[in-house]
């Protein structure tokens, strides 16, 4: 327990990091029309996956906020607040209680805090007489409403596949601003991974951010 406690830590660090890269340029958006209010993404918690994997989820984040109508406040001063509230680093399997989600929420003034887990599986098949790289990434996904205190928006057990070709990859694309990252089959695995956490965390979100009621055509 206290390895996987200290695991955790390890990974919100090299996280951090990691965003600081992207924060201020996703951060630019928030210039747009955004009269939803304001969001945060955070915490994430992270099992397997390249360092430039877990990045592009948090950016993912962002940017489905954005689609959403929200502005979303930097991972910087997320994760300070959640620093400085001295809440719990959370682990993977052990997700922040609602009481430590509303201390954080209000401490930023956010009217949603987007959160959750995600979990790669990446390998090498056998495809047409040559080895071909797949991952695949499993999200589970909560939106939580700080004035109201309660979870609005659920979805466990999202996988998206780094070849996905179907439908789910055109649903995923709906809710971003930026293209899905392209990954050469047989390539690398980081590129894998980018763009399977980015096709699941669309297809979780898909519902929140375009509800079946509502025309898409409105949103874009």
């Amino acid at each position: 327990m206290r390895e996987n406690k200290q695991m955790a830590r390890a990974l919100l660090v090299c996280v951090a990091v990691a965003a600081t890269a992207f924060g201020m340029a996703v951060q630019d958006k928030t210039n747009l029309d955004l009269p939803k209010g304001t969001a945060v993404s955070f915490p994430w918690v992270f099992e397997n996956g390249t360092e430039t994997a877990r990045t592009t989820a948090l950016e993912s984040g962002n940017d489905i906020l954005h689609k959403a109508g929200y502005a979303s406040i930097p991972f910087e001063v997320a994760q300070a607040s959640w620093t400085s509230h001295k809440l719990r680093v959370p682990s993977f399997g052990h997700l922040p209680s609602r009481t430590r989600l509303q201390t954080f929420g209000r401490s930023l003034k956010a009217d949603k805090v987007i959160y959750g887990s995600v979990s790669w599986h990446t390998r090498s098949i056998w495809v047409n007489m040559g080895p071909k790289t797949i991952s695949t990434a499993t999200i589970n996904v909560y939106v939580y409403d700080v004035k109201s205190g309660k979870v609005d928006f659920t979805r466990k057990s999202i996988e998206g596949r780094s070849d996905e070709v179907s439908n789910n990859y055109k649903l995923a694309a709906d809710v971003f601003f930026t293209p899905l990252v392209t990954a050469v089959s047989g390539g690398p695995a980081t590129p894998q991974e980018q763009r399977a956490v980015q096709i699941a965390m669309g297809l979780a979100l898909h519902d929140w951010v375009l509800p079946p009621d509502v025309t898409r055509s409105s949103l874009r």
